[in-house]
């Protein structure tokens, strides 16, 4: 087998194409996903938001759109040039584009780390798993842009290259806010083999978010208006861990606890499982943590970041047997059953789309 990165980047291009396939006659269902039409606005405006901006129906503020870091609509933008413009298309092409990275990106740092014996049987349930990641592998999201950047900078870091580090830490910064913490999480990394060059270097990646922050102060007058938001209105971040759980085990729908349960052992322990791996387990450690204290029903697409590392790779002993290989005709079908049930309940209302197609011309 020549390629077998090759093999894993088509099969993730297969299925995405598969999430598409009930929808190849309402390509509307596709762009209107959450969080996708937010991403195509800040593509075209680049935060320069009016007051009757296409979401005012939401009740969001113009500043809200600061919540959506740049790098991802960036990329957006540049699609449109090969998209003849369309900024919906170029959407769905930066996704694919990058989730297919992802997928080659993963499968070489399973090898270069040696952290499977079966690393492309690995790669390929990537493509699959966690079912959350099938979604936001196919839809208008930044996630698979941040794992391209999240492998390319372990991959640096194997290869000794700290200014390509601290380049793919930039870039996940302006990406994903939690793209920050890699920051000190590198400056360890190096510190511990008293590199003290290389961690001299890593503070250097804080400077796109800064200049972005810099560029919200100017259209909005608020340098801290992504946090204003997210943490001081939606108040997605507490100050207490678990406090999701706890909130759900006394809701109406307390049945969901389990569900949050589940996430939180299922990851803790495939955390737990790299501690052999050190960087990985670090990484995935500080992730769990800050997702303690995430205060959002949708835990599960918190989690995703570390999905590669606590599920493929912590259970990769499990995973890897001939046995597990004939489950995963119940994980296609459960998968995609979930996917193609779920795309259109989570969508932008028509009239909105309508406007923002209109302010898209």
């Amino acid at each position: 087998m020549k390629r077998p990165d090759l093999i894993a980047g088509g099969v993730m291009f297969l299925a995405t194409l598969a999430v598409y396939f009930p929808y190849l006659g309402d390509a509307q269902v596709l762009f209107a996903y959450w969080d996708g039409p937010h991403y195509v606005y800040v593509a075209k405006t680049l935060y320069v938001t009016p007051a009757d901006h296409p979401f005012k129906s939401y009740g969001l503020p113009a500043s809200y759109f600061a919540c959506h870091l740049p790098l991802y609509p960036l990329l957006i933008r540049v699609m449109t040039v090969p998209a003849g413009g369309d900024y919906f298309t170029a959407m769905l092409a930066a996704t694919i584009i990058t989730s297919v990275a992802a997928s080659v990106l993963f499968y070489r740092l399973l090898v270069v780390f040696e952290l499977s014996e079966n690393p492309l049987w690995l790669a390929i349930l990537f493509a699959f798993l966690p079912p959350r990641w099938l979604i936001y592998h196919s839809v208008g999201a930044s996630e698979p842009l941040f794992l391209c950047l999240v492998f390319g900078a372990f991959l640096a870091f194997k290869a000794e290259r700290p200014w390509m580090v601290m380049g793919c830490l930039l870039g996940a910064s302006i990406t994903r806010i939690t793209g920050l913490m890699l920051l000190p999480l590198f400056m360890g990394f190096y510190a511990w083999r008293r590199d003290w060059r290389s961690t001299a270097i890593m503070p250097l990646a804080g400077i796109g978010l800064l200049l972005t922050f810099a560029w919200h102060a100017q259209v909005y007058g608020d340098f801290l208006a992504y946090f204003h938001y997210n943490v001081g209105q939606a108040g997605l971040v507490r100050a207490t861990p678990f406090e999701l759980f706890r909130t759900y085990a006394s809701h109406p729908e307390f049945a969901v606890t389990e569900y949050h349960l589940g996430l939180y052992l299922v990851y803790g322990i495939g955390t737990l499982a790299l501690w052999p791996r050190r960087e990985f387990f670090a990484y995935c450690a500080l992730f769990f943590a800050f997702n303690c204290f995430v205060f959002h029903v949708d835990s599960s697409r918190y989690f995703l970041p570390i999905a590669p590392f606590a599920l493929l790779v912590g259970y990769g002993p499990i995973l890897t047997r001939p046995a597990c290989r004939w489950i995963l005709p119940l994980v296609l079908y459960l998968g995609y059953f979930y996917a193609w049930k779920f795309l259109p309940f989570n969508i932008c209302a028509p009239d909105t789309m309508r406007a923002l197609a209109q302010a898209l011309r």
